[in-house]
């Protein structure tokens, strides 16, 4: 038994390997960023629905606020005329919308929570797309000048390590602004 889960794992492992030299490294890194760019609009698109339903729930609560005072104004002059069966109609109905206006509220409330979790997600995501597609650039321009070097036959083994991309550059600095930020938060 074991010779055969022995023979199972080569078979799979050149399987995998078959499969990673046959993918074109560079269709792959352009897909993930196309999907990463997807998520991120997705994610957009959300914050968007999460403002429009809190405006509707918002103008929902401030109708219901208004019947409220209605109820109110009502309720004083059946209370001054001294109608009490009408009294006690409106202040059931009175009870009933002040609990409806609570829900209401509840939901105003979670809604725009939820939109501001959403929105700090978003904010980290596209933070994580931007560097990693200034990354993907610049890993692709040197993938496309070591081709070209190698076509040539100008090819450097050391070329590709020691070169230093303007986006590499903009990166590091982006990171170190914001470590000495959260450094600055935290004292």
């Amino acid at each position: 038994m074991k010779i055969m889960a022995r023979i199972v794992r080569i078979w799979k492992a050149d399987i995998h390997g078959f499969m990673d030299r046959f993918e074109d490294q560079d269709l792959l890194l352009r897909q993930y960023l196309r999907e990463m760019e997807n998520c991120v609009q997705q994610k957009e698109r959300q914050i968007q629905q999460f403002g429009e339903s809190a405006r509707n729930v918002e103008a929902d609560l401030k109708a219901r606020e208004q019947e409220m005072s209605k109820l109110e104004n009502d309720l004083t002059m059946a209370l001054g005329k001294q109608k009490d069966a009408i009294a006690r109609l409106l202040i059931r109905r009175q009870i009933v919308l002040q609990k409806q206006c609570e829900h209401v509220q509840r939901q105003h409330e979670t809604l725009m929570d939820r939109k501001k979790q959403c929105s700090e997600l978003l904010e980290e995501q596209r933070l994580r797309y931007e560097i990693l597609k200034v990354k993907a650039g610049s890993f692709l321009q040197s993938r496309e000048q070591n081709r070209a070097h190698e076509r040539l036959g100008l090819f450097n083994e050391t070329s590709g390590v020691c070169s230093v991309n303007e986006d590499e550059i903009e990166i590091e600095l982006i990171r170190r602004k914001e470590q000495l930020a959260d450094k600055g938060a935290t004292q």
